[in-house]
């Protein structure tokens, strides 16, 4: 990376392909610039890591009307709902959103944090894990940040989510009810707070369940991904005892398991039972259409952008805690 103190407005001019003068109106905020050119730029600074100078800093201190959302993975499809109530507050508030995906790569989210520093966004939503507290628990105190389903506990943010532990037990007592008693979990990476917390309430319900625990029931994926899903689903159902059931922390993963038996000739939901999680149109679109726990997502981006503009508007205002409820929606994959 270039030395910051090496860069121009030219070379972020350059880079982004506009002129200086296009340069300049975004980072003032003042003048007509096009939601591409826009785009281009902020690209432009985040890469050169461009330190913008204090005199332009001055200028905007009313702000750059532009909101940052972090995600793991544009392509997961649970996050599009969440953009969609997050987008439309912001715009009814005057704000335009950039959205930028990590990659769950810590290090992306934290060189996205720099905008912020460097005054191009007025306030960030996260809805990445954070690895790195001490560094986000520094920055906290002097730049507007919310987290959103991902939260760390101990970081003075805001924060919107729901129970996990609590909609992960309700998803294996619903099992308990039909008959099965042997169910079985696909988690994706421990690295993630929603997948550590549903493990936990899929353990407890089983505790009190009087059901054991059975760890070659409980397989791991790297990333809510349809083939890692087939693959690890294949491998529950090749074991010796197969579970009769299988709760998959997203709606992604339960396609990948009935896929899966599908493949190996049993039959959904008289051979193994599914339970997805969030309530994506894939839920669906599947054949059988899949069980799942309601996320209310379009609520917990609208809410999470409302936490934002708090912190913009009111710097010392208290960090706020948001559960909202969510609800289990019966359909084809557990129908006996």
């Amino acid at each position: 990376m270039r030395d910051v103190k090496t860069v121009t407005i030219q070379d972020v001019a350059r880079e982004a392909g506009v002129s200086i003068a296009t340069v300049s109106r975004v980072l003032s905020g003042k003048g007509p610039v096009s939601q591409g050119k826009r785009q281009l730029v902020i690209h432009a600074v985040e890469k050169l890591d461009y330190n913008i100078p204090q005199g332009s800093r001055g200028e905007r201190k009313a702000g750059t009307s532009i909101l940052l959302m972090i995600v793991p993975r544009i392509s997961n499809p649970f996050y599009s709902e969440i953009l969609h109530g997050f987008q439309n507050n912001a715009y009814k508030n005057g704000y335009e959103v950039l959205l930028c995906q990590s990659m769950a790569n810590p290090r992306r989210t934290e060189e996205y944090i720099r905008l912020l520093k460097n005054r191009v966004v007025d306030g960030a939503v996260i809805l990445d894990p954070l690895t790195n507290p001490e560094f986000f628990n520094t920055i906290g105190r002097d730049y507007p940040i919310v987290q959103c389903c991902e939260y760390h506990e101990d970081l003075d943010y805001s924060y919107v989510g729901i129970d996990n532990v609590q909609a992960a037990r309700t998803a294996v007592q619903f099992l308990y009810s039909l008959g099965l008693r042997k169910i079985a979990l696909l988690n994706s990476g421990l690295h993630f707070k929603y997948a550590r917390d549903r493990q936990k309430g899929y353990e407890a319900a089983l505790t009190e369940l009087g059901l054991p625990v059975n760890p070659a029931w409980i397989q791991h994926v790297a990333d809510v991904n349809y083939a890692l899903a087939l693959g690890a689903a294949e491998n529950l159902l090749r074991l010796p005892e197969i579970p009769e059931a299988i709760f998959a922390v997203s709606d992604v993963l339960a396609a990948g398991v009935i896929k899966a038996a599908k493949k190996m000739g049993l039959r959904v939901p008289q051979d193994v039972a599914v339970i997805g999680f969030d309530n994506t149109e894939i839920s669906l679109m599947c054949d059988p259409s899949i069980t799942t726990i309601n996320q209310p997502r379009y609520e917990i981006g609208a809410y999470a952008c409302d936490l934002l503009l708090e912190q913009i508007r009111n710097p010392g205002a208290p960090a706020r805690h948001l559960l909202l409820n969510t609800e289990l929606i019966a359909r084809e994959s557990t129908l006996r």
